[in-house]
């Protein structure tokens, strides 16, 4: 039996200064699959994850979550939502004025009521989880970029989210960090049973991680399937972007 859809976009369209980004996304994420979009640099990846999250308020389309559409929720309505959401951003957005440990407890603070003991423990358990065991008193400008990816992680996942947010989680990694990140993925799926959605042009973490993989050009979904399927398409714009063809 399928897994219930737990998001669904539908004709989503955002211009900025007249020019259109989104022409009219459409899409489905099921309960625990990993979703990735691809796509090349500039297509809109990273404006269509903020528009899915509240971060940008798009002109047409719906974002459904759990039968609510988010597009139109009111703010008390997104404090809920935000609860189950969690981003991990694509330069980590970590707070260089805290450390490691405040840095992971940040949201527990703001949207929980954990007593600060279990606050602790919930901070020990997610940097552990991210396999950063003891560096709670540790510096963000301390950290090589490979952890400071992986604080942003366990941060997102502190608050033991349904949906887990990655913008170009590998970014600026050497390829055996990318294989770190893309492992960790993986686990946080298992561990903690989370759904997750990726944005990305790094098609070694798509084929090694996702469950289902679409295509986002010219401003719209031109192909959604299996990462076999994805190998396999006909689409010229796939196969470009899969072999590494210029335009």
């Amino acid at each position: 039996m399928d897994a219930e859809i737990l998001i669904r976009v539908e004709g989503l369209k955002k211009s900025f200064q007249g020019k259109e980004v989104l022409r009219g996304v459409d899409l489905s994420i099921r309960e625990g699959e990993v979703f990735i979009v691809l796509g090349r640099s500039g297509v809109g990846k990273s404006v269509l994850l903020k528009n899915m999250v509240g971060l940008m308020r798009p002109e047409a389309g719906r974002v459904i979550y759990r039968g609510k559409d988010l597009v139109r929720a009111e703010p008390e309505e997104w404090k809920e939502v935000r609860r189950e959401f969690a981003v991990v951003f694509q330069h980590s957005a970590l707070f260089d004025s805290l450390s490691v440990g405040e840095n992971v407890a940040f949201g527990l603070r703001r949207m929980t009521r954990l007593s600060e003991e279990e606050i602790r423990e919930r901070v020990k358990e997610s940097l552990s989880l991210v396999g950063l065991e003891g560096i709670e008193e540790a510096r963000i400008s301390q950290l090589s970029g490979g952890m400071q990816k992986r604080v942003a992680i366990a941060r997102a996942i502190a608050l033991r989210p349904r949906v887990i947010f990655y913008d170009e989680p590998t970014t600026g990694l050497d390829p055996i960090m990318a294989a770190t990140i893309a492992m960790l993925i993986l686990k946080m799926k298992r561990e903690i049973g989370s759904t997750s959605f990726i944005i990305t042009h790094d098609l070694k973490l798509a084929f090694r991680v996702g469950t289902t993989l679409a295509m986002l050009h010219d401003g719209r979904i031109v192909f959604m399937g299996t990462p076999e399927q994805f190998r396999e398409c006909s689409n010229p714009v796939v196969k470009k972007f899969v072999e590494g063809i210029p335009d």
